[in-house]
C-alpha cells in the first residue's frame, strides 16, 4: 500500500543549500517564529503571503498584470497559439536549454506553510482553530505539489522544518504515486475540516478546496492512465465525479452576461471582463482588482503592439458551426477554405471564436476635422459600395460584410480610452489602440504598415481580455476587472471528461455538462448519439503525418469521437486560460498538438478585401492542405499569389516533440548537492551529462 504523507510532524518544507535564504532559520518576513503564532490574526498575517500562488505565474493557469506572463505559456507550449514575433515554440523546435537552476524546483511555501503547520499544537488555538489553520496549510501546500508533481514526477515530501542538518536534505524523491495520494488527502482533510471563520473577503473556502481537487484528481487520474503508471486512476476518476458533481449542485447557473452585451457568449467573454466578479452565477474564486490598489494590464495589452499572440489556422478550425458540426463535416455548411475569405471562414461559427479571436471588418477614418490624440481622436465611418480604400473598390456584397460583426458586437462608436475618458462595452468594434486611435480593419496583419498596434501575423488576433470601458495607458498597470480562478465551467467539462473515462459519459451526461456551456453560446447540444467514428473526418486517429519525428513514441493512439469532442469543447472553453500545456502532457498526445505546422489565413496578394496597405499582402505563403495531408509544406515568396499565411517552418524540420519533455528537467545544481536525487528520464542523454 502506497503511503500518505499526511500527518506526522506537521511541517513539510525542503531545505535547499543552493538557496542561501533557505540558511536562516525563519523565513525573510517581518514576522519570526517567536512573535508570528501569538493569537488567531497571527496565524491569518503569517498564511497570507500564500496567496500569491494563485498569480505565481510557474502555474500557467494562472493571471498575472497580463495573460502573456503565464497563461499564454500554457497554450503556445501546446500548440494551439503562436507568438508572432519569430518566436519558437520551444517544445516544438527542439530549443529546451538545460536546467540548472529554477524551472519551478521552489520549494520556499512549502516551509512557510510547514512552519505554520509545526506550531498549531503551540496551545493558543482552540481544536477547530487549529484544524482550520491545518486545513488552509494543506490546502496551499497541495495547490503547490500539484505543480511540482506535473512537473518533475516524483518530487520530495518530507515531514519535518529542515534544517542545514536535517538528513532529510539529502533524501531521494518521493515516488509521484505517494505524493498524489497525500495531495488528495491533505484537500480532502481541507475540504472536511476548514470550518466557518471568517478570514476576510475572497478566501478560501470549501468550494475553491473542492475546486482544486476536482482539478487534480482529473489531472492525475488521466496521466496515470495514459502513462502507464502504478496508480489508482479509476478511483481518483470516480472521486473527481463526486466532488464536481457536489459544485455543480451548488453552482446549477452559467454567467449571461451583465446586459450590457447582447451578442451570444456575452456571459463567456464578460468573465473576464467583468469589474467586479463577487455573486457572479458559476464563479467559485476569483481575483480582485481595485482602482488605485491593485490593477492589471490585461486588457491594455490586448489593444497594443506588445501583444504578440496569435492563432494558427488549425485552432481556428477546432471550433465547432453554430449548428454543433466540426467543419469537415458534411453536414456543418462551412463556408470557408481555400479561396475563401475570413467572413467565410467565420460565418456561422460557434460564438466563442469571435470572443477569443477578433472577428474581421473594414471602416474609413474620417477625413473632416482634427485630432490632436491628445483630447480629441480620429472617428470613422462605414465603407459604401463603390467607395476606394486603400486601392480597393468596394462592392455590394463587401459593404455589407465590413460592417457584420460590428453590429453583431456592439459598435465602437466613439475613439476613447476608457475610465473617465468614455467608451463602453466590451469587445466593441472597431478596435483602437490604449491612446484611443482607430485599427481601420481587422485583420490588421503585420505586413499593413498603417497600424502598428493589434497586428496579428496569422490573421486571427487574440483578444479575450479586450474591452472598452477600463482606462489604459499603455505603459503602467490600470485595468480592474477581476479575473477568476475557478469557475464551475471548467468543473463540468472535469465531470464530463471523467464520466467517459469510467464509461459513464452519456446524452444523460451531456446535458448536465457540455450542453450548459453550449446553450449560453448559442451552440446547438451534443447530440452523442450522432458522434460516429466519421463525425469529425479529422479526428486524431493515430495515424496524423505530422506525429514523426525524433520523438512521439508515446501516445500515438486512436482518439474515440466522443471523447474527441469532449477534449474539444473542452479547449474551446477554456481556450486563452492556459490550460493546453497540461491537458496534452496528461493526454499523452503531446506529439499530435505540437508537431503540427503553423500557418495564417486564406488570403490574396492582390486586392484583397481587407484594407491592406494598397490592397496587397507582401509575406510568404504556405500550402495548408499540404501541411494536413502530408505534415509539412515549404513557405513560397509570391508577391503576385495566393494562399495561407506562412508563419514557421514544420517542427519536424528540427526533429518536433520529444517524449523526455513529458516531464520537465531537475535543476543540475539540485543534484550536485544532493547526489540522491534523480534526473528524470532523457535529459543526461539530450545534454550529455553523467
Amino acid at each position: 500500500m502506497k503511503k500518505i504523507l499526511l500527518a506526522g510532524v506537521l511541517g513539510i518544507g525542503l531545505f535547499s543549500a543552493c538557496n542561501d535564504n533557505y540558511l536562516e532559520k525563519y523565513p525573510l518576513t517581518s514576522l519570526t517564529e517567536q512573535n508570528a503564532f501569538l493569537d488567531y490574526s497571527n496565524y491569518k498575517a503569517y498564511m497570507y503571503p500564500c496567496y500569491e500562488l494563485f498569480t505565481n505565474t510557474t502555474i500557467q493557469t494562472n493571471f498575472k498584470e497580463n495573460s502573456l506572463n503565464s497563461q499564454r505559456y500554457g497554450d503556445w507550449y501546446a500548440g494551439l497559439v503562436t507568438i508572432r514575433d519569430n518566436e519558437f515554440n520551444p517544445y516544438a523546435y527542439q530549443t529546451i536549454t538545460q536546467t540548472t537552476s529554477g524551472g519551478g524546483w521552489d520549494f520556499s511555501y512549502i516551509r512557510r506553510i510547514n512552519i505554520m503547520l509545526s506550531h498549531l499544537g503551540d496551545g493558543v488555538l482552540n481544536q477547530k482553530e487549529a484544524a482550520h489553520w491545518r486545513s488552509v496549510g494543506f490546502f496551499f501546500s497541495a495547490w503547490w505539489y500539484m505543480e511540482l508533481i506535473d512537473r518533475f514526477g516524483d518530487v520530495p515530501w518530507v515531514n519535518t522544518v529542515l534544517n542545514e542538518t536535517s538528513p532529510e536534505v539529502y533524501a531521494e524523491r518521493t515516488p509521484r504515486a505517494e505524493v498524489a495520494d497525500s495531495i488528495i488527502a491533505r484537500l480532502e482533510y481541507a475540504a472536511e475540516n476548514l470550518g466557518d471563520f471568517n478570514d476576510g473577503d475572497n478566501t478560501i473556502t470549501v468550494d475553491v478546496i473542492k475546486a482544486a481537487l476536482s482539478r487534480f484528481l482529473l489531472r492525475e487520474g488521466t496521466w496515470a492512465k495514459y502513462h502507464g503508471l502504478d496508480e489508482p486512476y479509476g478511483e481518483y476518476l470516480r472521486k473527481c465525479l463526486a466532488v464536481s458533481q457536489e459544485l455543480m449542485t451548488k453552482y446549477p447557473t452559467l454567467y449571461y452576461g451583465g446586459g450590457t452585451e447582447s451578442e451570444d457568449a456575452a456571459g463567456y467573454g464578460e468573465l473576464w471582463t467583468t469589474e467586479n466578479l463577487n455573486n457572479i452565477p458559476g464563479v467559485i474564486f476569483y481575483k480582485q482588482y481595485l482602482d488605485g490598489l491593485l490593477m492589471h494590464r490585461g486588457n491594455d495589452f490586448e489593444h497594443i503592439a506588445a501583444h504578440r499572440v496569435d492563432v494558427p489556422q488549425y485552432t481556428v478550425d477546432m471550433f465547432l458551426m453554430k449548428n454543433g458540426y466540426p467543419i469537415n463535416n458534411p453536414n456543418s455548411g462551412y463556408k470557408g477554405g481555400k479561396g475563401k475569405d475570413m467572413w467565410d471562414t467565420f460565418e456561422s461559427r460557434d460564438p466563442r471564436l469571435y470572443q477569443n479571436i477578433q472577428p474581421p471588418y473594414v471602416v474609413a477614418a474620417n477625413t473632416t476635422g482634427t485630432s490632436d490624440y491628445v483630447t480629441t481622436f480620429p472617428t470613422w465611418q462605414f465603407l459604401k459600395e463603390g467607395d476606394i480604400n486603400e486601392g480597393h473598390t468596394v462592392t455590394a456584397d463587401e459593404a455589407v460584410k465590413y460592417r457584420k460583426y460590428i453590429d453583431y458586437m456592439g459598435i465602437n462608436d466613439k475613439c476613447l480610452r476608457g475610465g473617465s475618458f468614455g467608451g463602453q462595452g466590451m469587445k466593441r468594434c472597431p478596435g483602437q489602440n490604449w491612446g484611443a486611435s482607430l485599427t481601420p480593419s481587422s485583420p490588421n496583419l503585420t505586413t499593413d504598415s498603417r497600424v502598428a498596434y493589434m497586428c496579428s501575423r496569422t490573421g486571427y488576433y487574440t483578444w479575450k481580455h479586450y474591452d472598452m470601458w477600463e482606462f489604459s495607458t499603455g505603459s503602467s498597470a490600470y485595468c480592474t476587472s477581476d479575473k477568476p480562478i475557478f469557475k464551475i465551467e471548467e468543473i463540468l467539462l472535469n465531470y464530463a471528461e471523467a464520466a467517459w473515462e469510467l464509461g459513464l459519459f452519456d446524452q444523460t451526461v451531456a446535458d448536465k455538462t457540455i450542453n450548459l456551456l453550449r446553450d449560453r453560446a448559442g451552440v446547438s447540444p451534443m447530440n452523442v448519439s450522432m458522434i460516429t467514428s466519421d463525425f469529425d473526418p479529422m479526428r486524431d486517429k493515430g495515424n496524423a503525418p505530422w506525429w514523426t519525428g525524433k520523438g512521439g513514441k508515446l501516445g500515438n493512439y486512436e482518439v474515440d469521437p466522443v471523447l474527441w469532442e469532449i477534449r474539444r469543447e473542452r479547449q474551446i472553453e477554456l481556450f486563452g486560460e492556459g490550460f493546453g500545456f497540461y491537458d496534452i502532457r496528461r493526454w499523452a498526445k503531446a506529439a499530435y498538438y505540437v508537431n503540427r505546422q503553423p500557418c495564417g489565413m486564406w488570403i490574396e496578394a492582390n486586392d484583397n478585401p481587407y484594407g491592406t496597405k494598397a490592397s496587397k499582402y507582401s509575406g510568404n505563403f504556405v500550402d495548408y492542405e499540404t501541411i494536413m495531408t502530408v505534415g509539412q509544406a515549404s513557405g513560397e515568396n509570391n508577391n503576385v499569389g495566393s494562399g495561407w499565411i506562412y508563419t514557421y517552418p514544420s517542427p519536424l524540420t528540427k526533429g518536433g516533440w520529444l517524449d523526455t519533455y513529458y516531464l520537465m528537467m531537475v535543476p543540475t545544481n539540485e543534484i550536485v548537492l544532493n547526489p540522491k536525487l534523480t534526473q528524470n528520464p532523457g535529459y543526461n542523454e539530450l545534454f550529455g551529462l553523467n
